[in-house]
């Protein structure tokens, strides 16, 4: 079974761990990120403001997480993205946002 990790994430997306944390703030999405490192799969949950989701470098990662888990996903949105690549995503969203 996946363990699940906290960690510093930029403002867009926030850590949130254990079963303390069941009520998601408005406008915001939990999003579990899966990496499958050698047969271990380290998984961390963040969220993520809906508003970002329509950014192009987000579409691709919600491609990723169809063609890996498919449409059919039980419970919270699995993604296959380690928390670096991520933040990656999100930086990349922002500058995106910047430039217009």
């Amino acid at each position: 079974m996946a363990t699940w990790t906290k960690k510093a994430l930029p403002s867009c997306a926030s850590s949130v761990t254990g079963d303390d944390d069941k009520r998601i703030p408005k406008g915001y999405l939990p999003i579990v990120l899966v990496r499958d490192d050698q047969g271990v799969d380290e998984e961390t949950r963040v969220l993520v403001r809906v508003k970002d989701l329509k950014e192009p470098c987000m579409a691709a990662l919600l491609e990723l997480a169809e063609e890996q888990f498919g449409y059919g996903q039980q419970g919270v949105l699995r993604v296959p993205c380690d928390v670096q690549r991520f933040e990656h995503v999100v930086n990349m969203a922002r500058k995106s946002k910047a430039a217009r």
